[in-house]
């Protein structure tokens, strides 16, 4: 299985198309950054957990966009000649569907080091600051429940047909102009910006609501169930 492993993740992130990924993800991450994130947002500073989370919550599309064409890839004709002849073998078919959605969330983790690494630099060099730990909850927040989610969709939905997947990817794009309930805010760009001006405190320190939390944990869960089932669930 290691060795299945490295030879799928070398065919996923070893080519030009993933090269161009990364550049497309940190040129993004730099106008992000230095537009929409030095000032801060919801009048708190760029340091703080909000103004962190508005900022991943805006790079995020381009994040999923990748995870969507990494999971179109399973999908493609060729691929699935493939899948028809692993299944000739003694090859349990439930662990290598779940070995290849691994290097699909390894190759997602490599793509959001870029804005990740890029925001380290930033704050380190512009800001001289190095206190990152009260940012890895506003991190994990925004990229986990909502990688989960949309693989899970992805994944589910590119077992019927592949234009499913590319039809999400529109969706992507277009539903962080949504203002949506902060408990279904999957990417959390309304509630970084609007929650902290509800609150009494001139400069609030990074709290998450009750509800927040119950809908991301919805989100990561379900989203997982649906990357199950499309690993175990054959299309008839």
């Amino acid at each position: 299985m290691i060795k299945l492993l490295k030879y799928e993740l070398e065919r996923l992130i070893i080519n030009k198309f993933f090269l161009g990924l990364l550049i497309i993800s940190a040129i993004y991450s730099y106008e992000i950054m230095t537009s929409d994130i030095i000032l801060g947002v919801a009048n708190t500073a760029p340091l703080s957990g909000w103004s962190y989370g508005e900022y991943l919550a805006k790079v995020l599309p381009i994040l999923l966009v990748t995870l969507l064409f990494f999971i179109s890839f399973l999908y493609s004709k060729q691929e699935k000649n493939v899948q028809d002849l692993t299944r000739a073998t003694p090859i349990d078919q439930f662990k290598f569907q779940m070995l290849r959605f691994g290097t699909i969330i390894i190759g997602f983790v490599l793509i959001s080091m870029i804005p990740i690494l890029y925001s380290v630099w930033f704050y380190s060099v512009n800001f001289h600051f190095l206190s990152f730990g009260g940012l890895v909850l506003p991190a994990f927040i925004t990229l986990v429940p909502s990688m989960l989610f949309v693989f899970g969709v992805g994944s589910l939905g590119g077992r019927y047909h592949q234009g499913l997947i590319f039809g999400l990817m529109v969706v992507v794009l277009l539903i962080n102009y949504v203002p949506l309930p902060y408990e279904v805010d999957l990417f959390g760009g309304n509630f970084f910006v609007q929650y902290p001006m509800s609150l009494s405190a001139v400069e609030p320190a990074f709290s998450i609501p009750i509800g927040v939390v119950i809908g991301k944990l919805i989100f990561g869960l379900s989203g997982l169930l649906m990357i199950i089932l499309s690993a175990t669930t054959k299309k008839k």
